[in-house]
């Protein structure tokens, strides 16, 4: 029958009454199959009820087990007095059998391998015929028990030959049943193709084995010619059992015994006449149990064999398939003495890889295929691993392949001891070598070391590359004679000098005509640099519009100010860019190496140089100098005090009164900013202003300082009367922020002041940088009421085409033309065109700088309507602001 139409088998339908009824029905078959081999009653030779019955238990569900063992019983019982047998032995007789089944099917499956419904290998049949004879034993007593109720005159012989008869008949039933299933399943069998020899074989063994049966068990015979079946049955185990598997030795087995023991309760054969009845009986069940379960064994070890000899042959199939497609490089290399290195065999990958079609890699030394410098680790390696010494070793080497070329790769290599061809006993020893091609990993690499250390715009060394190559010519400075000091050079071998270039106008160039033509500058600039420096100078690119060139060997300053003002000379000429010449020019600072300067120090001091030469005018070159540092030093301490005075609102507003010339009363007011210094007092602008426009936090002060003066409105309008303004000086950073309306509107909101009482003041150069987005932001401050007035004008960095584009309602005129108005004619005709310009323009004038009377009625004279100056009073707080008689000497407080 199929898997699925076997009782309990997987994939079989739910266990029910009808499947209960065909195992009853079986069960009551094989009682009679038993019943037939009873030759001289009690002494059946065969009992294949009771391997049904453990069978029956063994594929039954868990669940429903219990139930099947008291239906056994039932049937067992029914059987029994359907046969007139009384109700008493019937009963005992049904009890021996339910713990036959019971003790049976628990025990197999405590002992058998999962799963325990497939008869899988030797343990499999140990567990059957553990099995078969723990049942046996356990239903003796009962069996026996019954059987002497029966007939009290029974012989000794009764138990040992049921245990025995139990025994073989459960072994012999549950093992073929079980060979057939896992048969069926695929646990077991042939699974390959079948040659017509191999058949034809097969079917030769299986006909003469029959034959020698029906021969054996036809005619009667001795004792001894019963032997003659198992020569034949050893052979269909390894025949059958070989090419068909143990399923088929198991049925040839079952078919054997039953003709031996139909034959012998036939009264033939070389059993029919021992006696006594007893002794053919143990005689019949030990032959039945030789030729069923021993040929069976043997068939399944040598299945169990023959799976393992395939697998080991599937293993190695797999293993050289992996390596014949295996993408990485493969050989087996000689580590005897006299063939040490020798490529014995290598795999399709390793043979792309070496390439050379014409040039055979086989016979080739693998150490003379790697570079000569590498050659000797390998060597060393190599006998390492012939020695023992090593049992594997890797690592990264260049290898010449066929072509020539040279390869980065990384080699590992294994020991490997094989038994010799001849069988002999004695050790090949191998080196099996894997080598994975690191090339394209190294060109990458470099890449990315490349990109780390360079510049990607320009291709030059960056700040990293730059700083080590600076520290490295330092390190060779004692080598080379040492180091010079900071204003001169050492011994024979120089020093190191750095040259800092930071280009002119070059923001002019992004603003005007793009990015990308400032890119192109920098290119051309950095290819202008490359060929104006010796071939052991690096120029590197830091950072924006900055340069530097380290030059090391310099034997003189003048030498290194040479290569610097050549370096300015190239960068000076124009360059072409999109059809237009522009001009870029560069401001240069040198710092020289001196004893115990580091890397970091010469890339500072060449800094402060180059700031130091741009504020001279640009196009210059400055050396570093100990005043350059202690001007450096101070301005860091003073950024750092600042900051410090922010946090801690050391800044105060003094106000500078405008008066109004005609009538003298006071009409502004201008704040002034002062700093309250802790242990150097009151600090006027001129002193730290420059260093706060260089810091970040100048946005934060003049919004500070915003919000101060418009509050303080209040005060000076009790002062002064509520038409007074107030004058608040703007930052660039202020500009700059983008928030700048929003900042004027929340600082007027929170004082309450009028908006057009406040007046904010731009000096000239803040208003160049005025673009497009700032007249937007500017109009916007214009449009709550604020007016806006043109600093220190006429200092020649306006445009007077600034004045006709932003919202400016008042110009101040410098206090440098107001001054010398008696004594520079030319000076005395700017006011006058500025004070003439600005009344056809419609724009207020204040005049700034006034000392004197005599400044004053010129002033008057030519028109101006309003002046400040030290002739109406110094900058004082809101406190202090009452008529004063005009001072006299220099105003040192100036803007902010």
């Amino acid at each position: 029958m199929a898997t699925s139409e076997v009782p309990g088998a997987p994939g079989a339908p739910s266990w029910g009454w009808r499947r209960t009824a065909a195992w009853a029905a079986l069960f009551v078959v094989a009682v009679l199959a038993g019943d037939a081999t009873r030759r001289e009653p009690p002494f059946a030779l065969a009992f294949p009820a009771a391997g049904v019955a453990v069978l029956w238990l063994l594929l039954a569900p868990p669940a429903r087990r219990a139930a099947q063992a008291a239906v056994l019983a039932a049937v067992t019982a029914g059987w029994n007095l359907a046969s007139g047998v009384e109700p008493a032995p019937s009963l005992l007789l049904a009890a021996s059998n339910a713990v036959h089944a019971v003790v049976g099917a628990t025990v197999h499956r405590r002992l058998c391998p999962a799963p325990a419904d497939r008869l899988r290998g030797t343990r499999g049949l140990v567990a059957v015929g553990a099995a078969a004879a723990a049942g046996a034993v356990a239903s003796t007593p009962l069996g026996v028990l019954a059987a002497f109720s029966l007939n009290p005159d029974l012989s000794a012989w009764t138990a040992p030959l049921r245990v025995l008869r139990y025994t073989t008949s459960t072994a012999v039933v549950v093992a073929l049943v079980l060979a057939v299933r896992a048969h069926r399943a695929g646990a077991v069998g042939w699974t390959g193709p079948l040659r017509t020899r191999q058949v034809r074989e097969t079917a030769v063994v299986l006909a003469a084995s029959l034959g020698v049966h029906a021969a054996v068990f036809a005619v009667p015979a001795r004792d001894a010619a019963g032997l003659l079946t198992l020569p034949v049955t050893v052979v269909v185990a390894v025949v059958v059992g070989w090419r068909w598997g143990p399923a088929r030795t198991a049925a040839h087995g079952a078919l054997t015994t039953a003709m031996g023991v139909g034959a012998t309760s036939a009264g033939l054969g070389p059993f029919a006449d021992v006696d006594p009845a007893a002794l053919r009986s143990a005689v019949v069940q030990a032959w039945t149990l030789v030729n069923g379960l021993v040929g069976l064994a043997l068939s399944v070890e040598v299945h169990r064999r023959q799976e393992a000899l395939r697998a080991s042959h599937r293993r190695g199939d797999a293993l050289e398939q992996i390596l014949r497609t295996a993408v990485v490089g493969a050989a087996l290399v000689s580590l005897a003495p006299a063939s040490r290195g020798l490529v014995r065999s290598a795999n399709p990958a390793l043979l792309r890889w070496w390439g050379g079609a014409g040039q055979p890699l086989v016979g080739r030394s693998l150490p003379d295929l790697v570079h000569p410098d590498d050659r000797p680790a390998l060597e060393r390696a190599l006998e390492g691993l012939c020695r023992g010494e090593l049992q594997s070793w890797d690592g990264e080497l260049r290898q010449r392949v066929a072509s020539g070329e040279e390869r980065f790769c990384r080699l590992a290599a294994a020991r490997l001891a094989l038994p010799a061809d001849d069988g002999g006993g004695a050790e090949e020893v191998l080196a099996n070598v894997q080598v994975v091609d690191l090339s394209e990993r190294r060109a990458l690499e470099a890449r990315l070391e490349h990109q780390a250390l360079h510049d990607q715009l320009t291709g030059l060394p960056n700040r990293a590359l730059l700083r080590a190559r600076v520290e490295q010519a330092l390190a060779e400075l004692p080598r080379t004679g040492g180091a010079g000091g900071a204003g001169g050079a050492g011994g024979a071998g120089g020093t190191v000098a750095l040259v800092f270039l930071d280009l002119d106008r070059f923001k002019k160039v992004n603003d005007s005509m793009g990015h990308a033509a400032g890119d192109e500058v920098l290119r051309t600039v950095a290819d202008r640099l490359s060929a104006a420096v010796r071939p052991g100078d690096t120029v590197a690119r830091i950072g924006g519009d900055e340069f530097v060139v380290c030059c090391a060997g310099v034997d003189t300053p003048e030498h290194v100010a040479d290569v610097a003002a050549r370096l300015l000379v190239a960068v000076r000429r124009p360059i072409e860019v999109a059809g237009r010449l522009v001009d870029v020019g560069a401001s240069a600072g040198i710092a020289v190496a001196g004893p115990g300067t580091t890397a970091a120090d010469l890339l500072r001091e060449s800094d402060t140089a180059m700031y130091e030469a741009k504020s001279g005018g640009r196009g210059r070159v400055e050396f570093f100098s100990a005043p350059l540092f202690d001007l450096a030093r101070r301005s860091m301490e003073l950024e750092d005090e600042l900051r410090r005075a922010l946090q801690r609102h050391e800044f105060v507003l003094h106000h500078q009164p405008i008066v109004d010339l005609a009538t003298g009363r006071v009409q502004a007011v201008e704040a002034l900013v002062r700093w309250q210094h802790p242990q150097r007092g009151l600090l006027a602008p001129g002193e730290w202003l420059a260093v706060a426009e260089g810091s970040g936090f100048m946005a934060e002060l003049g919004a500070m300082l915003l919000h101060e003066s418009v509050g303080q409105w209040s005060r000076l309008a009790r002062v002064h009367g509520p038409q007074v303004s107030v004058h608040v000086n703007v930052s660039a950073a202020q500009l700059r922020d983008g928030r700048f309306a929003e900042e004027v509107a929340t600082a007027l909101a929170d004082a309450g002041a009028p908006p057009e009482r406040v007046v904010l003041e731009l000096t000239e150069t803040q208003l160049l940088m005025v673009h497009d987005a700032l007249v937007t932001d500017l109009g916007r401050v214009r449009d709550l009421g604020v007016r806006l007035a043109a600093d220190d004008f006429g200092t020649g960095y306006s445009s007077l085409a600034q004045l006709t584009t932003l919202p400016i309602d008042e110009v101040k005129v410098d206090r440098r033309f107001v001054a010398a108005m008696a004594a520079e004619p030319r000076s005395r005709a700017v006011v006058h065109g500025v004070i003439a310009m600005a009344r056809e323009m419609g724009l207020a004038v204040v005049a700034e700088g006034v000392e004197t009377a005599d400044t004053a009625a010129r002033l008057v004279e030519a028109g101006c309507p309003a002046a400040q100056g030290y002739l109406w009073g110094r900058p004082r707080q809101v406190v202090d602001l009452r008529p004063l008689d005009a001072p006299r000497g220099a105003d040192v407080g100036g803007g902010w």
